[in-house]
């Protein structure tokens, strides 16, 4: 079968179309037709060097989720069925065929195609343990996205809407974002060229500030994040566009009781991934498929792969970019 390889070139991780074994099944996987993956920060990271890929076994195969039909259930899998259309969180996830845990996956909502299930699974599975395990969001709630137009932060303030947050509030810089952003549940997009997002966001909270605050941009953010949470708000870490490092004043941190909490996939378990699909799993994805409706910027041919990944590079985008799987047979 063909599958998107990691291979070392002049001193760098460069995806390269190739062939390779199918994967083995196992007891408590499935075997997947994989029909769409997406593009996500973290492989650039993973060719820039600073992340590792999957240290599985076998050749480095690209990717870190995929969408598809299931073909073959291992004996001891009763929950899913070959034909089932499903998503998953999984690394090397850019080949023709995986063998992923069954606990790992979650079904497609009928009305949404394999692109939009690749779009919307790492960021859901992302954005849900952000606002519903980190920060504890509870109804009525206001909430701050930075980097609105990213793939995650759409599907962020999408999921914050269904989990009944009040009023959401995001950020971007750039002002052709906004149309794209229109319909997703945004009760205003601040744009951060014209105006400070801690002062807007105060004036309309009129003083109170927000309760959760998503983070994807990262230092540069830290001080006025701080400023703009409410007394016990909850700031989540979740991406760091801009950069590591920032100005945390303690003091305010403090009187304010705020908690500054990171995420991150790399370091959780099997077992913590699992229970974060069971936790997205309670949330009824298709009653809410129109609302939770990823966008998609673009769509590529997985041979086009690196054109992928510089056009997530290049942060021109809104939503999420995805690569079709083309199968031989």
């Amino acid at each position: 079968m063909q599958a998107v390889l990691l291979e070392p070139i002049d001193g760098r991780l460069t995806p390269i179309l190739a062939a390779i074994d199918p994967p083995e099944l196992r007891p408590g996987t499935v075997r997947v037709a994989v029909r769409a993956a997406s593009v996500n920060r973290a492989d650039l990271l993973i060719r820039a060097g600073t992340h590792t890929p999957s240290s599985s076994a076998g050749p480095a195969v690209a990717g870190l989720d995929a969408c598809g039909e299931v073909l073959e259930v291992a004996a001891d899998v009763s929950e899913i069925a070959p034909g089932d259309r499903i998503m998953a969180m999984v690394a090397g996830g850019l080949a023709e065929q995986i063998v992923v845990p069954a606990a790992a996956v979650v079904p497609v909502p009928t009305d949404w195609s394999f692109a939009e299930g690749a779009a919307a699974i790492t960021a859901l599975m992302t954005e849900h343990n952000a606002l519903v395990t980190a920060a504890r969001l509870q109804y009525g709630e206001t909430v701050l996205v930075h980097a609105a137009a990213a793939g995650v932060s759409t599907q962020a303030i999408q999921l914050a809407r269904v989990l009944g947050a009040g009023r959401i509030y995001g950020t971007t810089r750039s002002h052709t974002h906004a149309r794209a952003l229109d319909n997703i549940g945004l009760d205003e997009l601040i744009n951060t060229s014209d105006v400070c997002f801690a002062d807007r966001v105060l004036d309309l909270t009129a003083g109170k500030g927000a309760d959760v605050v998503l983070d994807h941009v990262g230092g540069p953010y830290l001080e006025d994040n701080i400023r703009v949470a409410s007394i016990k708000a909850r700031i989540v870490s979740v991406g760091r566009l801009g950069g590591t490092k920032g100005t945390l004043d303690m003091e305010e941190l403090a009187r304010k009781r705020v908690e500054l909490i990171g995420v991150t996939f790399r370091t959780r378990s099997d077992d913590e991934k699992f229970a974060i699909v069971r936790a997205l799993r309670s949330v009824d994805l298709e009653a809410n498929a129109d609302t939770l409706r990823p966008l998609i910027d673009r769509i590529y041919p997985w041979g086009r792969v690196r054109e992928a990944q510089k056009g997530l590079a290049d942060n021109a985008h809104v939503g999420k970019i995805v690569l079709r799987v083309e199968s031989r047979n």
